[in-house]
């Protein structure tokens, strides 16, 4: 029997260690695949504060010096609890383990904001009066029978579950009295309303013509590749970086009396090269160059012969010498593989080469079209023409007024926060035609299409909604407003594995 006893306790002490781990805490992902799957959470708003001074407290992470922590009844159980009902009536539990992050996460955030806002309102000297937590019980519907307040069901609580909630009620009266004064504590006045509502036009219609970036020609790619022939040699190149310059030519020394450079690379350097000898492999001449400190020293590195080494060149974060493994290869552009590689180039690091052509092509087109009409030119050199819904001045795109966007031009949007846009569209006469407008993706001509006047039953409508709008806008700052991040120590990932999935 001993010898069996022994031979069980071997075999647990064999036991992977995360099954181990995984029986910590087994209630609590029970518990928490429960609420998801089987929901018989019936908070809506009323507190369920029941036993939590006896259970122990799952801390996620600290605010200010003050534990983020799931206690049964408290609010980060409330949030949790609410949280879960709505994922499941969303119907979003095909991956539970993603479900049951979402809503320990999100109530770990909620949490965080609570209790920033708790705290703000301490500093600030934010009080609740006793009878006004005494008010707040007697219509809580834990307490409620037939209807009305039951002092014996109150009673029936023990004193540190009477404590709890007085507590709930109490934070949850401040925290909503400091949400509701930011709310509502600037409020909009008629005047500010009414100018607002003003915003909303004139609006115009244009038409557009567009020369996209992606139609700059091979010819150009071709003609800049010649001149910059050297950047697009393909090399096969070692390196060996070092910290100091006096490091690497005691290593290049070593190099040259005959040490291998792969193993001197595996050896002493400190790159991502390292560890596969120091080899490169075959890059592009201006990928070498980007760590160059002196891009004259890309001339060495494209001049060097198979089996040669470079002095020491000082590159970003080091310094460094460089072994060539095979000659270099010139850029061959009959091949169609080398055009595309130009291209990429060209539209990563030569942004505004590509610019310059759209723009003097819109330029040109404009000249034209204005000593003759913006449709026959469109029309002569096979162009499109778009023309936009009618929009106001609208800055940033704001929902309420008619956005800058238009079928077919993705990048139109751009427009709402570009000045030189706005202030060109809307200093425009009748059929006035623009020079160029860069964009994101194309340069533009437009010309003015048509100018009207918005409704007053729109501009009514504008007034009456720009204070939910601009109530809306203040609670999407309330966050940034009151959490500060230097005061949060955010745990919840390695929680989260410990106390929920028993990862720990």
């Amino acid at each position: 029997m001993p010898g069996k006893q022994r031979e069980k306790e071997s075999r647990e002490k064999q036991e992977p260690a995360q099954k181990n781990s995984f029986q910590r805490h087994p209630a609590i992902y029970v518990f928490s695949v429960f609420i998801l799957v089987v929901i018989i959470v019936t908070f809506i708003g009323a507190p369920a504060v029941s036993g939590s001074s006896s259970r122990g407290r799952l801390t996620f992470g600290t605010y200010g010096h003050e534990e983020i922590s799931y206690q049964p009844g408290n609010y980060f159980a409330r949030q949790y609890d609410a949280i879960a009902q709505s994922l499941r009536d969303a119907g979003q539990g095909a991956n539970l383990e993603l479900q049951l992050r979402l809503a320990w996460r999100e109530a770990f955030n909620r949490t965080v904001l609570h209790t920033a806002i708790l705290q703000a309102a301490d500093t600030s000297g934010v009080r609740v009066s006793e009878q006004k937590v005494d008010e707040l019980i007697a219509v809580s519907p834990q307490f409620q029978e037939n209807g009305r307040f039951s002092p014996s069901l109150y009673a029936s609580q023990s004193s540190q579950e009477r404590y709890n909630i007085r507590k709930f009620y109490r934070e949850e009266q401040i925290f909503d009295v400091v949400v509701t004064d930011v709310l509502t504590g600037g409020k909009v006045s008629s005047a500010e309303s009414d100018f607002i509502g003003t915003m909303a036009g004139p609006e115009r219609s244009f038409q557009v013509v567009r020369f996209l970036f992606s139609d700059y020609p091979d010819s150009e790619l071709i003609s800049f590749a010649r001149e910059n022939a050297q950047i697009f040699t393909t090399l096969d190149l070692q390196v060996v970086t070092l910290a100091t310059k006096s490091e690497a030519e005691q290593i290049l020394s070593q190099a040259r009396s005959g040490n291998p450079v792969d193993d001197l690379a595996r050896t002493y350097s400190r790159d991502i090269y390292a560890d596969q000898g120091g080899s490169m492999g075959k890059v592009a001449a201006y990928e070498a160059e980007r760590l160059l400190k002196n891009p004259d020293d890309l001339s060495i590195l494209v001049g060097l012969q198979p089996g040669s080494t470079t002095e020491v060149l000082e590159i970003v974060g080091g310094w460094a010498f460089y072994h060539a493994v095979s000659a270099p290869v010139p850029l061959d552009l009959d091949r169609e593989e080398s055009i595309q590689q130009i291209r990429d180039y060209v539209e990563i690091y030569e942004q505004g080469r590509i610019q310059d052509f759209a723009r003097a092509r819109a330029d040109t087109f404009a000249a034209t079209a204005r000593n003759g009409s913006l449709l026959a030119t469109a029309s002569e050199q096979g162009l499109d023409i778009v023309e936009t819904p009618y929009f106001p001045v609208n800055y940033g795109n704001i929902p309420v007024f008619g956005r800058v966007q238009a079928d077919g031009i993705p990048d139109l949007a751009d427009g709402a926060y570009n000045e030189t846009f706005l202030e060109t569209a809307f200093s425009l006469e009748t059929g006035g035609i623009s020079d160029a407008i860069i964009l994101r993706d194309s340069a533009i001509v437009i010309s003015l299409l048509d100018e009207r006047q918005v409704e007053e039953q729109t501009i009514g409508f504008i007034v009456q909604y720009y204070p939910y709008l601009k109530q809306q806008y203040q609670s999407e700052e309330i966050e940034p407003a009151f959490v500060d991040r230097d005061k949060l120590e955010d745990d919840f990932t390695a929680s989260f594995a410990r106390y929920i999935l028993g990862n720990g």
